[in-house]
Parts: C-alpha cells; sequence; structure tokens
C-alpha cells in the first residue's frame, strides 16, 4: 500500500502483543511499534513515522476532544486540509 509521500507499507493484521513484538530494537531505537495502528473497523488511526518526534492521531470528535484536553499531552488540532508537522520541526 501508498501512503503519505509515495512511500510503501505492508498491511499485517495482529493483536496488541503482536504489535509490541513486531520490531527488533536496535540501540539507537526508542521504540518498537508499527508506524500505523487502527483497528479492524478503520475508525481511529495512529500515526508515528520512523523519524518523527511526534504521533499523530486521527479519530471520531469525542476521541480528539478527550486527547486535546488531557494535561498530560502536547496537543493541537489539525483539520484534515492543514499540515500536520509540528510548529518547529520540519517533514521532508
Amino acid at each position: 500500500m501508498t501512503l503519505y509521500a509515495d512511500w510503501h507499507y505492508v498491511l499485517v493484521e495482529a493483536g496488541p502483543e503482536q504489535a509490541l513484538t513486531w520490531r527488533r530494537l536496535t540501540w539507537r531505537q526508542r521504540r518498537s511499534l508499527p508506524d500505523l495502528i487502527f483497528p479492524t473497523d478503520r475508525s481511529w488511526l495512529v500515526s508515528r513515522l520512523f523519524d518523527d518526534d511526534w504521533i499523530c492521531v486521527g479519530g471520531p470528535a469525542g476521541l480528539v476532544h478527550k486527547l486535546l484536553r488531557h494535561p498530560d499531552l502536547k496537543t493541537r488540532r489539525v483539520e484534515l486540509e492543514q499540515d500536520a508537522t509540528p510548529p518547529g520541526h520540519i517533514a521532508i
């Protein structure tokens, strides 16, 4: 499947336990989760690309509202037509 910036992805159906073991971490990596995570019904999406230090979440307004109000998260709302790159970051 080809997505954002014409990058190629392999889609794998897996549960949470399998997703946590999907990648082997090297000494440079900080995480092992897949780049894209979404449930079977595709009602939401979490994206953290391998070279990003931010996470994008898409989903129903209620979910987005809860994330925006969470006191421990640095969040901002981005509309579909907007660039999701956080201020001060550069997307290549």
